[in-house]
C-alpha cells in the first residue's frame, strides 16, 4: 500500500482554520496533521466486526454477552481473541473473525455520510492526514478503497502491528512518530472509549463523534454528532 510522502514541511496558512459543529469551534493554529479512527468514524462497519466475533465465538463455544462486545469495540481482534475467547489459540481463531468479516465488507460497510469529504478537505488545505485504526491493515485498504481517499492519506497505522493496541496510547504515540510532529500540533476524530482513551493518553486534542453516550465522559475539545456536519472554515 503506498501513500503520499510527508512534505518536508507542513503549509502555512495565510488564512486561520477551524472547525465548526452547531454553535461549537475549535480553531486550528498550531495544527499541521489530522488523525483519524476508521470504524465508527469514517466507516459503518462495527456491525459487521460484531457479527463475525460472534460467529466465531459460537464455533467455539465460548458465550459472550452483549455487554462484553460493547466493551471490546474500537480495540482489537487480537485482543477480544486473547482476552475473550482462546488465549492459547490466537492466531487460527483471529485469522477466522478478519476473514469473515473482510467477506462481508463489500456488502455491508457503507461510508458515514460527509466522512470521505471532510478528509478531501483537509487534505486540499494542506494537513497531513493519517489513519489509526484497529482494524487489519487489509479491512483499512477496503474502507480506504470503498472512500476513494487513498490518495489524501499520508500515514496509516493498524494496531495489528504493534505490542498493544487501544485503549493504550502507543498507537497514537506510533503515529505522531511517522508523522513526525509533536502531540500538540496534532488533532485526533474518535468515535468510541478504546480510541478516545488512547488518542486523549497521548496528549492529542481529540473530537468526539458519534451519539454514544459515553463520549460525554471524555475531555475532548468538541463533540460532533455526525462527521458530515464538520466544517472546515477559513478565517480572517
Amino acid at each position: 500500500m503506498a501513500f503520499h510522502k510527508l512534505a518536508l514541511f507542513y503549509c502555512q496558512f495565510v488564512n486561520e482554520m477551524l472547525l465548526s459543529y452547531g454553535d461549537q469551534q475549535l480553531n486550528l493554529k498550531g495544527i499541521k496533521a489530522v488523525i483519524f479512527d476508521l470504524d465508527g468514524t469514517l466507516v459503518e462497519s462495527e456491525a459487521v466486526w460484531t457479527e463475525a466475533k460472534q460467529y466465531i465465538a459460537k464455533r467455539e463455544k465460548v458465550k459472550v454477552s452483549q455487554q462484553v462486545m460493547l466493551a471490546y469495540v474500537g480495540r482489537s481482534v487480537t485482543d477480544f481473541v486473547k482476552e475473550v475467547i482462546a488465549p492459547a489459540n490466537v492466531p487460527l481463531i483471529q485469522i477466522a473473525i478478519i476473514e469473515r468479516a473482510l467477506a462481508r465488507y463489500d456488502n455491508h460497510v457503507q461510508e458515514i455520510p460527509g466522512a470521505a469529504e471532510l478528509i478531501r478537505n483537509f487534505s486540499s488545505k494542506g494537513f497531513a492526514v493519517a489513519i489509526c485504526s484497529s482494524a487489519p491493515m487489509k479491512a483499512i485498504q477496503k474502507c480506504l478503497n470503498l472512500l476513494d481517499i487513498e490518495t489524501c492519506i499520508n500515514i496509516v497505522v493498524s494496531t495489528e502491528s504493534l505490542s498493544r493496541g487501544k485503549p493504550d496510547k502507543l498507537p497514537y504515540v506510533e503515529t505522531l512518530r511517522l508523522l513526525n510532529i509533536a502531540s500538540s500540533h496534532a488533532i485526533v476524530f474518535e468515535d468510541a472509549a478504546a480510541g478516545l482513551t488512547s488518542s486523549i493518553a497521548a496528549g492529542i486534542k481529540t473530537v468526539g463523534v458519534g451519539s454514544s453516550i459515553e463520549l460525554s465522559g471524555f475531555a475532548c475539545e468538541m463533540f460532533a454528532k455526525n462527521i458530515g456536519d464538520i466544517n472546515l472554515v477559513e478565517t480572517q
